[in-house]
């Protein structure tokens, strides 16, 4: 019920904090059982659980929203991840973890990837038990066909679509064409207001941080390291596009050279990082698009919240 209330009612700080106050408490019940060995069957590896995997299948967009929470309005170039590295990396957290609730593939706009049935098909082969979802901006949902449309009812993935004002007038027209072709689909309600977040002082306290935050555990992977969210490996964007030099490199965690075991991860992934110092109350805004052929420059102040 939370979940549902935290999805819909995301700008409203205390669902959100409540949510994730309970979804800290259920995973620590649920991985103290595991460890504790009284899980019901006796043979099954003592691993963890993870909640929420994130993955970005293209790093840059085709909305350009203004104020992206993940700055790939500010990607011009196109930018996909290694299919090669992927497998690696995802084998090796089937190693760390005995499964992971959710894997979102996701961008930027991940229907821009041509190699998406891939990045499917080894998502499913490593975590058979996962729910699978591909999150998109619904612009090319008619993509969804031929060898994607196999990858998606083979692996049973669900395609969910943000819904956002250009598209607003085609939700009908995208379920009736995620229905005929019997894909799991969920769209949202309109999605009229975008975050601010971002504060370049870096003087906001990470513990009162992550209380509202909607990104937080929403645990990242890419390139062989997995972090708590994705800004640590975003935020290079941010740097390029307004001369800054913020660092959240310490946050990066290597998988391949882990020794820890999942348990160990997960309470460090728990933690509130020192980069979310950066990040400040959410300011919320008018959700708008960034037109390429606009004489309007993006500015900092586009991501950044006046809010502390």
């Amino acid at each position: 019920m939370f979940e549902r209330l935290a999805k819909k009612y995301v700008s409203n700080s205390f669902i959100v904090s409540v949510y994730l106050a309970l979804r800290r408490f259920f995973s620590a019940i649920h991985d103290m059982s595991r460890k504790g060995g009284m899980a019901k069957k006796a043979h099954r590896a003592k691993k963890p659980v993870l909640y929420l995997l994130e993955f970005h299948v293209a790093e840059h967009c085709n909305m350009n929203c203004n104020h992206c929470f993940h700055f790939s309005s500010l990607v011009k170039e196109k930018s996909f991840p290694s299919l090669e590295q992927f497998k690696k990396d995802i084998a090796r957290l089937g190693e760390i973890f005995d499964n992971i609730r959710t894997i979102r593939l996701m961008g930027g706009e991940p229907l821009l990837n041509d190699e998406l049935p891939q990045f499917i098909y080894e998502t499913r082969k490593v975590f058979p038990k996962a729910k699978i979802n591909v999150l998109s901006n619904g612009l090319l949902y008619k993509k969804l066909d031929g060898e994607l449309l196999t990858a998606f009812i083979t692996c049973n993935a669900s395609i969910h679509v943000s819904l956002y004002k250009p598209m607003i007038h085609k939700k009908d027209e995208m379920a009736r064409h995620f229905t005929d072709k019997g894909v799991k689909h969920w769209i949202s309600n309109p999605i009229l207001r975008f975050a601010k977040y971002i504060n370049v002082e870096g003087t906001s306290d990470p513990k009162k941080v992550v209380r509202q935050c909607p990104a937080s555990r929403c645990t990242f992977l890419s390139n062989g390291h997995i972090a708590r969210c994705p800004l640590p490996f975003n935020i290079k964007y941010f740097n390029k596009r307004f001369n800054h030099a913020i660092s959240m490199d310490n946050e990066l965690i290597d998988i391949h050279k882990l020794e820890i075991d999942g348990f160990a991860l997960k309470k460090r992934l728990a933690q509130p990082m020192e980069s979310c110092r950066y990040c400040t109350k959410l300011e919320w805004v008018d959700w708008n698009q960034i037109q390429p052929t606009s004489e309007r420059s993006i500015s900092v102040t586009d991501f950044c919240s006046g809010k502390r």
